[in-house]
């Protein structure tokens, strides 16, 4: 019995020391001081500041240099005309764009000029005993009168005394009364003021034309111009009269324009200045979405970066020592995914890469 207590103190003892020999090894495993990982392998440039051109890409819309939106300033029953008042017809200069229907209008006119011609007639026998050198021009003036024609400019009065005479008979009110008709009696013919394409109509022969009413809207589709909106430190940089590439937002055609105006007014909102393009194609089309990428003078001691490597406040990460450390930049000009910066010495190293985690001070390899 002694003997088999003996056996199991003697297995017991040696499980006890088995368990404290496996539970000393964690402990000098936990305590093994963690290996230490290299720095990472990092994209790096070398800032070589140059010159390098002011570029800048903007997107903006076609419209005609010359359009006019065709109002009516009478009222009448639009007549059909030889070539129909539709979008996509065109129009030579000074060809009849709308013709209204006047007859009446012209009947009232024809009976007002006949109503001047009764008043210097009747006038005539009083201004030969009062003036009669000046009845011989009013005798003439007469003779010449076309009812049809336009109106004749009245004779010159060669006293005040004849004004006045002239005056009291009604002469002047009634000839100016028939000059304003004759006058708007021109506007019952709407002329194409230039060569081009009826783009909107919106009346159609035999309706009624109110005044004020619109009709529809007339361009010329030869000259264009690109209306873009530039950042106004742009300015400095970008000059009138500078060639402008130009191109479809598909980049299926190219053209060449000229910035033929830049606005001196800077929008609140966007701080960006319009800046106005003069292009001209057959292929362009009113409404037409372009984009275009302008050239300006050349900027000194600068290099250009990918834009996501520009930090908050204006910061990018160099390498020195081998350790990452932050340096102040000025952006100057945006272009794409790049940016053009000032602040950088020659040979200088530039993270070439967005790094996760980044700090100051961090360790890399290069």
């Amino acid at each position: 019995m002694k003997k088999l207590v003996k056996i199991v103190m003697g297995i017991g003892i040696m499980a006890f020391g088995v368990f404290v020999f496996v539970l000393m090894g964690k402990k000098e495993t936990a305590m093994e001081p963690p290996k230490k990982s290299a720095p990472p392998l990092v994209a790096t440039a070398l800032a070589e500041p140059k010159s390098i051109s002011y570029s800048i890409e903007v997107t903006g819309t076609v419209n005609a240099k010359h359009k006019v939106e065709v109002y009516s300033e009478v009222q009448g029953v639009l007549l059909a005309g030889k070539t129909p008042f539709k979008e996509g017809n065109t129009f030579y200069g000074n060809e009849t764009l709308l013709q209204l229907d006047d007859r009446e209008y012209r009947a009232q006119l024809l009976s007002n000029k006949s109503s001047l011609v009764s008043q210097i007639a009747a006038m005539l026998p009083d201004m030969e005993m009062e003036f009669p050198e000046a009845s011989k021009k009013w005798e003439h003036y007469l003779k010449t009168f076309e009812m049809d024609g336009p109106l004749e400019v009245l004779p010159e009065t060669s006293s005040d005394l004849e004004k006045f005479f002239l005056m009291g008979k009604g002469v002047f009110q009634t000839y100016y009364n028939v000059k304003n008709q004759q006058e708007r009696a021109l506007k019952y013919t709407i002329k194409a003021p230039f060569t081009g394409t009826v783009t909107e109509s919106n009346v159609n022969p035999g309706t009624l034309v109110r005044s004020g009413q619109k009709l529809g809207e007339f361009i010329d589709p030869s000259v264009f111009e690109l209306q873009l909106a530039i950042p106004a430190t742009a300015n400095r940089y970008i000059k009138v009269g500078k060639k402008v590439k130009l191109s479809t937002l598909d980049d299926d055609q190219e053209f060449m324009g000229e910035l033929s105006r830049i606005n001196d007014k800077v929008d609140q909102g966007t701080q960006t200045v319009g800046a106005i393009v003069e292009v001209s194609h057959k292929d362009l089309k009113d409404g037409q979405y372009l984009s275009a990428t302008i050239k300006g003078t050349e900027i000194d001691d600068v290099i250009r970066i990918k834009g996501n490597l520009i930090l908050e406040n204006d910061y990018v990460y160099i390498i020195k020592d081998s350790a990452l450390a932050l340096q102040k930049v000025r952006p100057v000009n945006y272009y794409r995914d790049s940016v053009v910066v000032k602040g950088l010495s020659n040979h200088m190293i530039v993270l070439d890469e967005v790094l996760a985690n980044a700090y100051p001070g961090m360790k890399v390899n290069y």
